[in-house]
Formats: structure tokens, sequence, C-alpha cells
């Protein structure tokens, strides 16, 4: 029963594939899983405080030449600057690969009895998926950040959870958000109202009545030195708002109107933000989409449409919140779909054999 609320909590991370995700697919390999491997194989790691878990290196490429080294290793002949342009299925049952280099005229047929498409948002992925009779889920940006107008907001550059840069909002918060409402938000070309309440512990009135009280006993304060701690708000946000509300950072609390505070609550319970688009510098690097999990036998991660044929990674309809959650799917996804190959393949060489 433990091993079943860890994997359901597991899975509420993945807007597209949180229902389907929730049987034994991370109990084959899971985070624990992968974490123990990279360690096995030389690669040590460590876990935020937010859970998050990275190589103690902070480099990428630590996992990276980890995984390559072991390929070698193990003898797997890796290609590169060839793209698979085209696959269809023979009368034997085997694919039948159109390779191609990228640089140079150069083709080649190969054939294979098994294929795995592990080619992330890619789309050759979805071609050679829909070559090989899959439908495809429009793909479309997820885990993207806000591009907000509001010429006020540079100066708020770096506050919190949710990082103000010069162009908009960023940080965890909004690309959970930009997850979770990708599609909602492709609809809406990425345009509408964005409303955040910065004090969600605290409710409207008792905020007016924190604000009150403040000014009660602050009264011979300045407005911009002091503002009430219970908000945990760092300054510069506070003088945003006095700004926002048109006060004078130098009046004297016990000079704000009531009327005014009131608005001050409002706007910190519900600070409306006009988003005009998704990050400029098109830094969306998760993509909701793909081969449909209805498509797959997540047990293998076996085509239902075309024996022999596998799935593993985004060119599924998958797709995680920031924190590692899409390199989990990816590993978990390819240890399953390996194995199942692996497996396939022995029985069919024994046959062979004999």
């Amino acid at each position: 029963a433990f091993h079943g609320v860890l994997t359901q909590r597991l899975t509420e991370n993945y807007p597209r594939g949180n229902k389907e995700l929730r049987g034994s697919f991370f109990n084959v390999h899971g985070p624990q899983d992968t974490m123990g491997w990279f360690s096995d194989h030389g690669v040590p790691l460590k876990t935020e405080d937010d859970g998050r878990v990275f190589p103690v290196s902070n480099s990428s490429a630590s996992i990276v030449d980890c995984l390559l080294n072991e390929a070698k290793r193990v003898g797997v002949s890796l290609q590169t600057g060839k793209v698979v342009s085209s696959t269809s299925v023979v009368g034997n049952g085997k694919f039948l690969l159109k390779v191609e280099k990228r640089t140079i005229d150069f083709v080649e047929h190969l054939e294979a009895t098994y294929v795995l498409v592990a080619t992330g948002s890619s789309k050759q992925g979805y071609s050679i998926a829909a070559q090989l009779g899959h439908s495809i889920i429009d793909p479309m940006p997820s885990l993207f950040t806000f591009k907000i107008e509001d010429a006020q907001l540079a100066t708020l550059s770096g506050v919190g959870p949710m990082l103000v840069t010069h162009w908009g909002l960023s940080g965890p918060v909004i690309l959970r958000l930009s997850a979770w409402g990708a599609r909602e938000l492709f609809r809406a070309n990425y345009t509408g109202m964005l409303l955040v309440d910065f004090v969600p512990g605290i409710h409207i009135e008792e905020v007016k009545s924190i604000l009150f009280h403040h000014k009660d006993q602050f009264a011979k304060h300045k407005a911009s030195n002091s503002f009430p701690l219970a908000f945990g708000l760092v300054k510069r946000f506070w003088r945003f708002l006095l700004e926002k509300e048109g006060l004078d950072g130098d009046m004297l609390w016990s000079s704000i109107p009531k009327s005014n505070l009131i608005s001050i609550a409002l706007l910190l319970k519900q600070y409306s933000f006009k988003v005009v688009g998704k990050g400029q510098f098109k830094d969306e690097f998760v993509t909701a989409g793909g081969v449909p999990l209805s498509e797959i036998s997540l047990n293998t991660m076996e085509s239902k449409k075309q024996p022999n044929l596998f799935f593993a990674g985004e060119v599924l309809n998958i797709d995680g919140i920031t924190g590692g959650f899409n390199f989990q799917n990816a590993w978990t996804g390819g240890y399953i779909a390996g194995t199942s190959i692996g497996t396939l393949a022995s029985s069919y060489l024994m046959r062979e054999v004999s």
C-alpha cells in the first residue's frame, strides 16, 4: 500500500500521463532504482531540499558520460550524424529503415527485428510513429515562461519561487502552471490574465485586519520602511505595491487611507498580470502531445498497433513538471522497453538456433 501511495504521489507530477502511470509503470524502475543505478556506475548524487536530485558534480556531462561509457562497455553501436528518414514493415514482419546522413548524399537501408523510438519531441519520431500506424496528439510546448505586460515589473527582478525577469515571469511556480495549462494556454495563444495570490495561507479579511493593525501599531513609521512580517514579503515588493497604489513611500502609516489598505489587501490576494505571450527566447524544453498512451502497452512499452515496435520517453503523450520527472519517465520507459526487447530477442534467437 505504501508503494502505491508513493507511485500516486509521483504520478501527480505528470499533467499528461498522471492517470495511466498509476499502475505498475514506476514499480519496475522508479526513482530509487534510477538513483541506485547511477550511484553504482560512478556518479555520486545529492538531493536538494525540494527533493530534486543532481550529480554532486553539478554537471550534466557526468550523466551523459556515464551513459555513453556504459553503452560502449556493453557493445552498443552508436551511429551519429545519421537520421532514420522513413520506416516501413516488410513481408516477414521486420522493419525496413531508410537511413540518411545529414551532411552528404548518403542512403542505406537497414532491416531490424525490433524498433524502439525514443526521439523525444523531435518531429522525426512522430513521423516514424505515424508511418507505422499510430495517431499523434498535436505536440505543443509545456514548461515555458510568461511574457508579461507591466512596465514596473522589472523593478522586482528575482523575487521568490515565482521569479520576475525583465520581460516576464519564470521560476518553478510558473513552469508548473504552464505545464498543467499547456493546452488551454496554446488555445488562448498564450494571452490572458494571470491572477496571483501572494499570501495564499491568509484569508482576505485577515489580510485587511493585519494591515489595519499594522497602521495602528506603526503609525509614526514611514510606509516604505515598515510592513507586516506575516506576509513574508521582501521590501522591494512592498514598495512596488505602494507605487501601484500611488502612495508616497515617505508618508507615515498613519496617513495611509483605509481604502488604500483594502486595495493593497486585494492586490496581495489577487494580483492580476496581463500575459501577452510565452517566453520570448523559445525556452520551452518539454512538449505536451505525441503518441497516445492508449496505443501502447505500458507494461512492455510495445505498440498495440504494430508488433515489435516500442516507444519510450517524450515521444509519448507524457510530460512532467520541472524537477526531473521527464527524465524519470524516459528512464523508466526506456528500461521497460529495453528489458522487453531483450526478452523477446532472447527467445527469438533460441528459436532460430533450434
